[in-house]
């Protein structure tokens, strides 16, 4: 199980973790871009990944190729998850991308702190990292620090 942060909101990746990218603006390999999540290791050089709330699985995707990782945008993100968790009285989509392996499937409920997949180094990515971004239910983009920031 994961520790539990604000609003009830369990880590994503096992305590103490780091958010080696924030959302927003960003420089990567010298080109600038807009970072849409938040990208998370784990200090304890375990690469579990764990839901941030109780949910729904709306979407598995478990068929990454390694060999497709820079040339087919299907691939970017790895294997991935997308969950639908309702935080506070509000609904939204949280995708967990850079799997190597998810334990879970479409149409999965899931409990906050359960263990849903493993991050690693797949996808276009420079290191072995979880990327979780949010939705709304209409699918618009937004920054989930809030989520993540002490109380």
């Amino acid at each position: 199980m994961s520790e539990v942060t604000k609003n009830n909101i369990s880590s994503p990746v096992k305590d103490p973790y780091i958010i080696t990218s924030p959302y927003g603006d960003r420089t990567l390999k010298g080109k600038k871009q807009f970072h849409s999540g938040l990208d998370f290791i784990s200090e304890t050089n375990e690469n579990t990944v764990f839901a941030i709330y109780d949910g729904w699985v709306t979407y598995d995707q478990d068929n990454y190729d390694e060999s497709l990782r820079w040339v087919d945008r299907h691939h970017s993100g790895g294997n991935m998850v997308i969950i639908k968790h309702r935080i506070n009285d509000v609904s939204y989509y949280a995708r967990y991308l850079h799997l190597l392996d998810n334990y879970i499937k479409k149409d999965q409920p899931v409990k906050a702190g359960q263990k849903i997949g493993v991050y690693a180094d797949v996808g276009i990515s420079y290191g072995a990292h979880l990327h979780l971004d949010l939705y709304t239910l209409n699918w618009k983009k937004i920054d989930p620090t809030f989520l993540f920031e002490a109380a």
